[in-house]
């Protein structure tokens, strides 16, 4: 095949044109490495090697882009890059190198938002159902689940300050109780926090 004619597109990319009236489309830094020419020779079986090179360097360089602007789990990016249209070997290779060059870290990134539910009150079943949300697959998330430290009753007393504590000042101790418990935070754990809190109401009432 006879490369007749060579066109820049948009996209960072290069359209060549051949003589038999076809057409294939070249990532531009990887046509360049490449100094290919009109008047050029190609063979199908090279061309088609051309074409599965090409799209692994863009499918790489979109990941690297989505990368820089959000922290996807391995399971999200390769959703990403399938949804733009990029072939399934190109995107495995993609993903497999950036996750060589740690890049992509579904452990750490798990660990890491385990971490920041435990900061923020959310209990450990709720978090395990957020970070499997997020693309996580569930040993990924049971290990960071089990690595991060959750004191429930902490959690629990904290949610009590920050929103529950009308509530139960005017009677309505079970409808918290309730409320707690869907969050996921076990029914012995929200029974001592909800007692050890009007314990405390009541004692400093006597006060």
């Amino acid at each position: 095949m006879t490369v007749t004619g060579i066109k820049r597109e948009k996209g960072h990319l290069v359209r060549l044109n051949f003589e038999n009236g076809e057409s294939a489309v070249l990532d531009l830094d990887f046509f360049a490495e490449k100094c290919i020419h009109e008047g050029d020779r190609i063979s199908p079986e090279l061309l088609k090697d051309y074409l599965a090179e090409s799209e692994y360097i863009r499918a790489k360089s979109r990941a690297i882009w989505l990368l820089d602007r959000y922290q996807y789990t391995e399971r999200r990016l390769t959703e990403k890059l399938k949804a733009a249209k990029f072939g399934d070997e190109a995107v495995t290779k993609a993903v497999r190198r950036l996750k060589e060059l740690g890049l992509v870290d579904d452990r750490n990134l798990s660990a890491r938002y385990a971490g920041e539910c435990a900061r923020r009150g959310i209990s450990k079943r709720e978090a395990y159902y957020k970070l499997i949300g997020k693309g996580f697959d569930a040993a990924t998330v049971r290990a960071a689940l089990d690595n991060t430290s959750f004191d429930e009753a902490r959690q629990i007393n904290e949610l009590i300050e920050r929103k529950y504590q009308r509530r139960i000042l005017s009677g309505d101790t079970e409808k918290v109780y309730a409320a707690l418990v869907r969050k996921g935070f076990s029914y012995g754990a929200v029974r001592d926090a909800l007692k050890k809190y009007s314990e405390q109401l009541e004692y400093s009432g006597d006060e």
